[in-house]
């Protein structure tokens, strides 16, 4: 029997979903069982669907998250995603994403990579993420920011081509 896998078309998908808080979408890539672990020891292990959108529902009230792929390989079960992440905030957080202090305008990225371990089905059962930098931009140029992310990964795996 082969191993479980995701095309990296079907992921450009799934990260499209996520990128316009399409829950329902998003969550179709899941297994019913899925984990979250995220580079923030004072977040626990996030369980179940329902848990992860418990988890990104408020940030997403107050910024909107952009997803860049850098690299995405897809082999024997996994998924690797190499990212540049950035949150665009609409409202004053006083402890936003890595406990910044931000006000409307301002752009937090953060890099970083993530493992998604499939089920037998080929749904995402596990996603571990790993922090390599965050950085508080302030105010700058979304699309000019997302531009110089973009210009680092292969054409094919571009979402926006600003």
């Amino acid at each position: 029997m082969s191993p479980p896998h995701l095309p990296v078309e079907d992921f450009l998908d799934y990260l499209r979903a996520f990128n316009e808080a399409d829950y329902d979408k998003q969550h179709s890539f899941y297994s019913e069982d899925v984990t979250m672990v995220l580079p923030d020891p004072e977040i626990p292990k996030i369980m179940g669907s329902q848990g992860i959108k418990t988890h990104y529902k408020p940030i997403h009230a107050d910024a909107k998250e952009t997803v860049i792929p850098i690299i995405v390989l897809c082999d024997r079960g996994r998924v690797f995603l190499q990212m540049e992440a950035y949150f665009l905030y609409k409202n004053e957080v006083q402890k936003a994403v890595h406990d910044y202090h931000v006000h409307p305008g301002d752009v937090i990225r953060i890099s970083c990579c993530a493992i998604y371990d499939l089920d037998s089905s080929s749904k995402i059962k596990t996603i571990t993420c790993h922090l390599f930098q965050q950085e508080l931009l302030g105010q700058v140029n979304l699309q000019a920011a997302i531009r110089e992310s973009e210009l680092k990964a292969d054409a094919d795996l571009r979402l926006y081509n600003y």
